[in-house]
């Protein structure tokens, strides 16, 4: 009979990942936690989070919803204290910035033109290794050169 390899042992700890950890994701961020509440909450690092998600697809999806649901929270935050004098918009909008650029930076667009708002002039110019020509290529360029130089 021909023996049973042994089974090799899992390295490193075991996860701390719980299914249940999702339903928690999306209560906290419906009251705008973020990553770092998340990781904070499950004892963990926030990369792993991001190993969690890479791994567990619930995972992933309940961190996508609750993207939403955190910014929804700080929108409805923000719609509500519209009119509150002590509300702190600028710190609102930095902290909105921080963590959801996509919908609040600021685009800036240039634009180049050439002069008087025309096309952009180019002019390919050949290059020449004056070090691969021999002497009489080289008496040659020096006197179109000259030339060019008496010209102007």
């Amino acid at each position: 009979m021909a023996e049973e390899a042994p089974k090799k042992r899992p390295v490193g700890r075991p996860s701390k990942y719980k299914p249940e950890y999702c339903e928690r994701v999306i209560e906290m961020a419906s009251e705008g936690a973020s990553m770092a509440e998340y990781a904070a909450e499950f004892g963990i690092d926030r990369t792993t989070l991001f190993d969690w998600r890479d791994q567990h697809e619930e995972f992933s999806t309940a961190l996508a919803r609750a993207k939403i649901l955190e910014q929804a929270w700080f929108e409805r935050e923000a719609r509500l204290n519209m009119r509150n004098k002590e509300f702190n918009s600028n710190l609102w909008y930095r902290s909105a910035l921080s963590r959801f650029r996509d919908d609040y930076a600021e685009r800036r667009i240039t634009e180049v033109t050439g002069a008087d708002g025309g096309a952009i002039k180019t002019e390919t110019v050949a290059r020449i290794d004056t070090k691969a020509l021999d002497a009489e290529q080289r008496e040659a360029l020096k006197a179109a050169l000259m030339a060019v130089a008496d010209d102007k």
